[in-house]
């Protein structure tokens, strides 16, 4: 057998979590080694939505736009029960450059996916699959198998389980997947219709018995969820009249024989067992009626990327590795009660837990709420151990710990721009946010420079409010125009105030003068110095 430590980083699994791993890596300079056990790429549609916090994330490396391309958005949700509409809510009011969900197979997802890993100079080993693994206090030494080379051995530093709800990589390093599996069966199937007079841009779920979903799917199809008996069981009848009792001439065009599932809610142990991580289906699996399981893994994806980087190429901290752990399994036990609660006022054969969702839908904070809660952009790490607030003051609109809010409207050197194209880079971006557009910019930055020197992955960029009436002295960073203060005012700067912004857009300090000790500390916490 041979072995090789060419690629510092191995990922298994070659869906979406996997693809995006591999992305965040090699567009930081980063070779890795993406292996996946089907001979082609992924064809599976589970997943269909991508929602607005994955959208930012797909902004953040490049890729929006071909997405947007080939998908459908979806602006809302509409409850039906006998035929009439009783509740719903819409994603227009929502705070982000990608208001509405985007309906894009997981296939189209998973192929522009791998065309930026391949653009980007990766590879993938299709037809390739894991077998074992031993690890060390150096390496991960991982068997591979496949029908060409047979069987053989590599050795990497670090490794990326992402294969998926019955992850070979989780069950080699002995990782619990605790929860339980539902006994009902669901069908799924996709279709075109005709006769359908309702516009495509919404959700239409119909839950009282026989319960049916549907979903608009890019770009002249319908996914079509239903509970079943049994399978192989006649869907035709059931699920025509039921759309029929929204559209009297709605006719199922085209439709295949559905697939069956059983949904499951299971969250790993732990996302790290010593060099090896796990991420995606493979740390945890909620209720797809929610869908967060692609959404998740990709921010999954997103939180590991940078600080894998930062590890492979000796300046990232065990702090800074070990807050995956803490930050990404949080939020996803939450994804995970969150899929078991909707699933049980979904089902309820009484009716009572439905009528209050319904009437609390029909209240404005109520759908609001509803449709923030879609989002995922309330996704924050309060209790990470490389997040610190040390302005000691009331609790401002954007908290550390939270993803920043994307603003509109600031001027940079070559014109305008936005707080989101301003930290879309490969390190931590530090926000000096002037009180007022008289202080000099350039003065207050200057002695940060020591500080960055050190840290020559963090980029320095001042904030003035309103537009500078005075012209700065030479300092180590661009000066930005917030002409109205809205970005002062979302982070509450009413003094000059430092905010260090992570390359997964959360906030990880806030903190006042003098912030050079502060600024010093914190960015040690998650970086070895490099001067």
């Amino acid at each position: 057998m041979q072995a090789s430590r060419e690629h510092p980083v191995l990922v298994v699994g070659a869906g979406p979590t996997g693809l995006v791993v591999a992305i965040e890596l090699l567009r930081r300079g980063v070779p890795v080694r993406l292996v996946e056990r089907h001979p082609e790429l992924p064809d599976w549609s589970a997943a269909i939505f991508i929602k607005q916090r994955t959208l930012e994330i797909l902004a953040s490396i490049g890729l929006i736009s071909r997405f947007v391309e080939q998908g459908e958005w979806v602006r809302g949700v509409r409850f039906y029960s006998a035929g009439e509409e009783v509740a719903g809510y819409d994603f227009g009011a929502i705070d982000s450059p990608y208001p509405n969900i985007l309906s894009i197979p997981e296939s189209v997802s998973i192929r522009i996916l791998a065309n930026e890993v391949w653009r980007l100079g990766g590879e993938i080993e299709l037809g390739t699959e894991f077998v074992a693994l031993e690890q060390d206090g150096d390496a991960v030494t991982v068997r591979l198998h496949s029908e060409e080379r047979g069987r053989w051995s590599v050795e990497a530093p670090w490794i990326v389980g992402t294969d998926g709800f019955h992850s070979a990589v989780r069950e080699a390093i002995g990782d619990r997947y605790e929860g339980k599996d539902y006994g009902e069966l669901w069908a799924v199937f996709d279709t075109r219709l005709t006769g359908w007079a309702w516009p495509r841009d919404a959700v239409r779920a119909q839950l009282d018995p026989p319960l049916l979903l549907q979903f608009p799917l890019a770009p002249d199809r319908w996914r079509m969820y239903c509970r079943v008996a049994a399978a192989g069981e006649d869907l035709a009848g059931p699920v025509t009249r039921k759309l029929r009792s929204l559209c009297p001439d709605a006719t199922l065009d085209d439709a295949p024989s559905p697939a069956y599932f059983h949904s499951h809610s299971r969250l790993a142990q732990t996302f790290r067992i010593g060099r090896v991580f796990l991420a995606g289906d493979a740390a945890h699996a909620s209720n797809p009626v929610q869908g967060h399981g692609m959404n998740a893994g990709i921010q999954d994806a997103f939180n590991l990327g940078w600080k894998l980087a930062a590890a492979t190429e000796g300046r990232g901290t065990e702090a800074l590795l070990g807050s995956y752990d803490a930050e990404r399994r949080s939020i996803d036990r939450e994804f995970v009660a969150s899929g078991d609660e909707a699933y049980a006022w979904m089902t309820d054969r009484t009716g009572e837990k439905l009528s209050e969702v319904y009437a609390f839908l029909k209240q404005p904070t109520g759908q609001a709420l509803a449709a923030m809660g879609e989002t995922e952009l309330g996704c924050r790490y309060p209790d990470s151990a490389i997040i610190e607030d040390l302005r000691h003051g009331p609790t401002t609109p954007v908290e550390v710990g939270t993803r920043i809010p994307d603003i509109a409207g600031l001027i940079g050197p070559e014109g305008e721009t936005s707080l989101h194209a301003q930290i879309a880079i490969r390190g931590p971006t530090i926000l000096l946010l002037t009180a007022d557009a008289a202080e000099d910019a350039g003065q207050m930055a200057h002695g940060l420079a020591p500080v960055l020197e050190r840290h020559a992955d963090a980029r320095l960029v001042t904030v003035v409010r309103g537009g500078s009436t005075v012209r700065p002295t030479q300092g180590p960073a661009p000066v930005i125009e917030d002409p109205d203060g809205r970005l002062h005012d979302r982070l509450g700067a009413d003094t000059a105030t430092l905010v260090v912004v992570r390359p997964d857009q959360h906030v990880s300090l806030c903190c006042v003068q003098p912030w050079e000790s502060h600024l010093e500390t914190h960015l040690g916490r998650m970086f070895r110095a490099t001067a």
